[in-house]
């Protein structure tokens, strides 16, 4: 039987690695798969690594950060199985995820990502996103202006991929997110390591737009479940901000040249001109009908988890997504289901 290695890159995030780990041990003997465990701690932290000893066949404990990209590399080094499984340490798969995930890219030149969630209880889907171009950054700077058209779009796509996840569909896209991302030994051969000049974020954007320019494509499984903690690593740095923005702007600069900065700062002096909106009461949307909603960090709505349909009645976010919330500001926006005409909305802090 084919091995499959999960390589989890750990940053101050044992806990949560751990975690990922037995949840991926738990569903690879309740379907019968043979699976090598990697982790790979970019901490340095000598402490961290022993942590994860009994969690993980293998740790690597790197002499330096190498961000994302060079452990995801590191340890798919050390990785000896035909499939493999790409993940950030704040996952928590279902039983059956594997074994989607490992089907789904039987074929060669496919890389797979499952139905995420953002809570335990599954009801945020966390709809996929769509390949970064200069038509998406167009769509975020009219959202920034708060263009109802581009919402409704986000809305509709998010309805649509939250029937597949419910019906256990599998569905092409044009982005997957790289919280957890399967792939063959061969196709990733093919298409080439991740990128190290990206230190957070942005390297499976390169890496997934590499393999699709060879032809290969990208698919969402929606018998795949797994739960994304969002966030809850990248948090605990400080300079998680600053690289994101240096890796947004690597990866329009690199593929779309000039046009590429000209349309991020575009797009930085429409955001800064948007005020968020008002805080809701208690952090509580009230509800006089059914609503789909919307839970966003971003006060632009540009990407957003999704409750497809809430009942009447006082909506807040589920405590376990509330407790990652942290000090940052959420923000949650309750809309008909049918029409797509705003409800309700607040901030919520």
């Amino acid at each position: 039987m084919p091995v499959i290695s999960a390589v989890v890159v750990s940053y101050r995030s044992a806990a949560l690695a751990v975690r990922a780990f037995e949840s991926m041990r738990r569903d690879a003997a309740g379907s019968g798969l043979a699976l090598e465990t990697i982790a790979v701690v970019n901490s340095g932290d000598e402490e961290e690594a022993r942590a994860l000893e009994g969690a993980a066949e293998r740790v690597l404990l790197p002499d330096r950060n190498l961000g994302f990209a060079g452990g995801l590399n590191a340890g798919l080094l050390a990785a000896s199985g035909e499939v493999l499984v790409l993940s950030n340490p704040d996952v928590v798969l279902r039983p059956g995820a594997l074994q989607a995930l490992r089907a789904a890219v039987a074929s060669d030149f496919v890389a797979a990502g499952p139905a995420f969630f953002l809570d335990e209880g599954e009801t945020l889907h966390m709809p996929p996103g769509e390949e970064p171009g200069l038509s998406a950054l167009a769509r975020r700077r009219l959202g920034a202006r708060g263009s109802t058209a581009v919402f409704r779009r986000a809305v509709r796509r998010a309805q649509r991929a939250a029937r597949e996840a419910e019906r256990g569909e599998t569905a092409a896209v044009t982005a997957l997110s790289g919280a957890l991302v399967a792939v063959s030994r061969r196709t990733l051969e093919s298409v080439g390591p991740f990128d190290e000049g990206y230190a957070l974020y942005y390297e499976e954007n390169d890496w997934q737009r590499r393999l699709r320019t060879l032809g290969g494509s990208l698919r969402r499984v929606g018998a795949a479940r797994v739960v994304h903690a969002y966030n809850r690593s990248a948090r605990v740095e400080p300079r998680a901000t600053a690289w994101f923005a240096e890796s947004e702007r690597r990866y329009f600069t690199t593929h779309f040249g000039a046009r590429g900065a000209v349309a991020l700062d575009a797009l930085a002096s429409e955001a800064a001109r948007t005020g968020p909106p008002a805080p809701l009461a208690d952090g509580v949307l009230r509800l006089m009908s059914p609503a789909a909603i919307a839970l966003s960090p971003l006060a632009d709505f540009g990407s957003f988890a999704f409750v497809p349909r809430a009942p009447t009645g006082a909506w807040r976010p589920p405590d376990d997504v509330r407790s990652g919330f942290g000090s940052a500001t959420w923000y949650a926006r309750a809309v008909d289901p049918e029409t797509l005409a705003v409800l309700a909305q607040g901030a919520i802090s």
